[in-house]
């Protein structure tokens, strides 16, 4: 009779696992009252932040650019395949709803959610009174002139980081006498809906935060 062959499993060796040495990075908290603290700690929030490559917003790029780093948190507008209808009975009669706006998915992202937060206690501080669903952020974007396509009445814009030049350029409502304005760690108010504006140039990190309300 022929020998059978046998084949024994070797027996894996058992590893230990490495503890990861990586740990979640804590970032203060500040006072209600403490805008500078507040600001600071919204800078580190954005230093810290992953900007994607927007290609959309094609009238705040200048010529032969073709993206930007900046994202939108709060709500933003459903593009018209997108709506969501929903059916409702209202005293006796049934009624048709078209949701055409919702929250951004990096507003429910665990990795912006402080950025967020934070950013509404810093504009909350700031005014406490100003209603907005909408806030864009832009990192060390020149933007070209342009008038906002969707916001509503007047906005909010302010720049944080180490930088210098990169004023807010604003024209009166005839498109005429350039005002520039320094938002560096400043909110400054104006209707960018009815106002062409555009950035002066600047050297070194900038990041901006225009917060405003949209429309349909």
């Amino acid at each position: 009779m022929p020998k059978l062959k046998t084949f024994v499993k070797p027996l894996k060796k058992k590893t230990m696992k490495k503890k990861s040495t990586k740990t979640i990075k804590q970032y203060k908290s500040c006072g209600n009252k403490n805008m500078k603290c507040q600001q600071k700690l919204v800078l580190e929030l954005l230093i810290d932040c992953d900007f994607p490559k927007n290609t959309s917003r094609k009238n705040v790029m200048r010529t032969g650019q073709n993206s930007y780093e900046g994202f939108v948190l709060g709500k933003i507008n459903l593009i018209a395949h997108m709506w969501k209808k929903t059916r409702k009975k209202i005293r006796g009669k049934m009624v048709t709803k078209i949701k055409k706006q919702q929250q951004s998915n990096r507003t429910k992202d665990p990795k912006f959610k402080r950025l967020y937060r934070e950013t509404r206690k810093m504009m909350n501080m700031h005014d406490p009174n100003f209603k907005y669903t909408t806030i864009q952020y832009n990192k060390d974007q020149q933007t070209a002139k342009h008038k906002d396509g969707r916001n509503v009445g007047v906005s909010y814009i302010i720049g944080l980081g180490k930088y210098t030049g990169g004023e807010v350029i604003v024209y009166d409502i005839n498109d005429k006498n350039p005002e520039p304005h320094d938002i560096h760690n400043k909110f400054l108010s104006f209707n960018g809906s009815d106002l062409y504006h555009e950035t002066a140039e600047f050297e070194g990190n900038r990041y901006t935060m225009a917060v405003s309300y949209t429309h349909l």
